[in-house]
Order: structure tokens, then C-alpha cells, then sequence
């Protein structure tokens, strides 16, 4: 197996853990990117908001 897919394979293992302290820039990122899926599942995206601006006018 390739260096590159032992990486790879490292990364996908990896999961979300809000209360870890020293992090990784891999978990960093992870955190980055299930903050912006929790805000658009919490708010929506940019043209629903769009839309529903819209019907309040």
C-alpha cells in the first residue's frame, strides 16, 4: 500500500470530536466543515432564504 493511501485511509478514520483539546489541521478542518453543514441544515441555504424573503414581501 502506498504512503498516499495510508493517508488517505488515516483521514477517512478520523471523526468529529467537538471537545478535543490539541488538534490536528485535519480536525481542525473537520470542525470547519461540520460547523457550515450545521448552519445550512439549521438555516438553510442562500437561495431558500432567498425564497422565503420573497413570500414575506
Amino acid at each position: 500500500m502506498s504512503d498516499k493511501n495510508k493517508q488517505s485511509e488515516k483521514v477517512a478514520e478520523e471523526n468529529y470530536e467537538p471537545n478535543k483539546k490539541n488538534k490536528s489541521d485535519t480536525e481542525k478542518n473537520l470542525e470547519t466543515v461540520h460547523e457550515q453543514i450545521n448552519d445550512t441544515f439549521n438555516q438553510g441555504t442562500i437561495d431558500e432564504k432567498k425564497k422565503q424573503e420573497k413570500k414575506k414581501d
